[in-house]
């Protein structure tokens, strides 16, 4: 990480200013002049656009982490832990981290410029959420720092750390978000809320709570603190309030702004593949969804058309495997024509997941709300958002499904399931919920890897950080429990017990 701490401020700029031109007038033509480059010049509302656009659309890009969220399944993935991908940790810190954050330094000293800090703030916590939850100690305090103030060698912090001052950090930014007169806003350069302070305020509370439910296991304490003083507090509560980003059409002028799933579409005879836990889920809860967010097989086997794939099969090493193709492009379901559009909106965090996190905190003790009330309200606007009809709606809600019942871990279990259909294809989410809780329950198949055939707990750091930053990296690989491998646990990653077998592990096939 070398070069992105000694990049010097015009070089950075010079490279924003060449990227920008990709950004087209429904994200605020965004485009400026090349030689424009210096600190005096240069707008923290180009940065903060920039930053935006490319940071949500590579969340919903698909990948190795859609795989592992359970949502997808690519008969190409050789193994479980597949490097042959983009790595995201020189992307986030040269593109996303180091930009916010001269975003911050040139908002910082202006008092009317509060709110741009503020937004600012909120959204670098976003951002290193992301990669702390992927790799787990990272350099973050003497990450992305000025020009003057730059460290060639920054040390790995705890996650932990990270965590204390991320949940700092959106408790300081969201107070000081204010509806002062003469206040100066991002306006339309901010894609997500149009620099709407109260939405910006509502988006920091519910991402505090998501973090601090995220340390449930490891830190009950730190968890109900942050609940505790979070869960009174303006939040995301409608569709309306998602923070959600709209990507441009079939017909944009750059094919970058239209959704990057379609784009992949466009370019890979390959369909995106239902998975089998997304189908069976869905059959098995009689839910509506199902013909939303799956697409039938063209040529169903077994009279089922919709036959989602599962993780990681190997049709050479599975138990029971007979003669013949079970999961052919033309006998797999796909994933839903919604997600496939070119415009789509990309979810960045959802208002059902607030009422779900909700319900998990009534369910733990950390609040005396009624968690049913929330559990159903969730499944609700979980629902809504992608125009289910309204009668299959009630009906649900009506029936086992929409309840709370059995022990508090098979409750746990119903609401994190209904989060993971509620956070459809925010994959970087429900990878860390499934890592967090052991849910949903993922039937895993045989391809031989490195993680005994288990889904992977983190990322593991790349080869640049070996060359450039060795000593500082080899003091956060040596206190990781299996060192620098895909199969060592987060701090936070602390449930008992973890990964819970799915019912039919070992057997194929796991449909039947």
């Amino acid at each position: 990480m070398t070069n992105k701490y000694i990049l010097n401020s015009a070089s950075i700029l010079l490279c924003l200013s060449l990227l920008l031109n990709a950004c087209t007038k429904n994200f605020d033509s965004i485009n400026t002049n090349p030689s424009l480059v210096t600190k005096e010049v240069m707008k923290p509302n180009l940065l903060l656009t920039y930053v935006q656009k490319n940071s949500i659309f590579e969340s919903y890009s698909g990948g190795i982490i859609t795989e592992w969220a359970g949502y997808y399944s690519n008969p190409a993935t050789n193994t479980l832990a597949n490097r042959s991908w983009a790595d995201p940790f020189q992307k986030y810190y040269n593109n996303y981290i180091l930009n916010i954050s001269e975003a911050m330094r040139l908002t910082q000293d202006n008092p009317y410029q509060v709110n741009q800090h503020a937004i600012a703030r909120i959204w670098k916590v976003w951002l290193f959420h992301q990669m702390t939850d992927a790799y787990g100690d990272i350099p973050y305090f003497e990450a992305a720092l000025d020009v003057a103030e730059a460290n060639t060698a920054p040390v790995y912090d705890s996650q932990e750390s990270i965590y204390k001052d991320m949940l700092n950090e959106l408790k300081v930014a969201a107070a000081a978000l204010t509806a002062e007169p003469g206040q100066l806003s991002y306006g339309s350069a901010d894609i997500l809320y149009k620099g709407d302070i109260n939405s910006w305020i509502r988006f920091a509370n519910s991402l505090r709570l998501r973090l601090a439910m995220r340390v449930r296991y490891k830190d009950a304490q730190l968890a109900q603190q942050h609940i505790s003083e979070v869960i009174n507090a303006p939040l995301i509560e409608t569709n309306a309030q998602n923070a959600a980003l709209l990507t441009e059409g079939q017909g944009a002028v750059d094919i970058n702004n239209r959704n990057p799933i379609f784009n992949r579409n466009v370019s890979n005879t390959i369909p995106v593949y239902a998975s089998l836990t997304t189908t069976e889920i869905l059959k098995a809860k009689n839910d509506p969804r199902l013909t939303i967010y799956v697409l039938p097989a063209a040529v169903p086997q077994d009279g089922d058309p919709y036959r989602g794939r599962p993780l990681a099969v190997d049709t050479d090493l599975e138990p029971g495997w007979t003669s013949g193709q079970r999961y052919t492009q033309e006998s797999t379901a796909y994933l839903g024509e919604l997600f496939n559009r070119a415009a789509y909106k990309i979810i960045v965090m959802n208002a059902a997941e607030v009422y779900f996190l909700r319900a998990e905190a009534a369910l733990a003790g950390f609040s005396s709300e009624d968690k049913n009330a929330l559990f159903a309200k969730g499944i609700r606007l979980a629902m809504e958002q992608y125009q289910t009809p309204s009668d299959d709606i009630e009906d649900y809600l009506a029936g086992p499904a929409g309840l709370l019942a059995g022990t508090e871990e098979e409750q746990l279990e119903e609401i994190i399931v209904q989060k993971w259909l509620g956070n459809y294809y925010q994959s970087n989410e429900s990878w860390a919920e499934y890592r967090r809780t052991g849910y949903p329950l993922i039937w895993v198949g045989s391809q031989i890897g490195d993680t005994d055939k288990k889904i992977p707990r983190r990322l593991t750091y790349t080869e640049d950080e070996y060359f450039k930053n060795e000593a500082n990296l080899m003091q956060a690989v040596n206190k990781l429990s299996d060192g620098d491998s895909y199969k060592s646990r987060l701090w936070w990653d602390a449930k008992p017990g973890l990964p819970f077998a799915h019912p039919k592990q070992g057997m194929f096939p796991p449909e039947q």
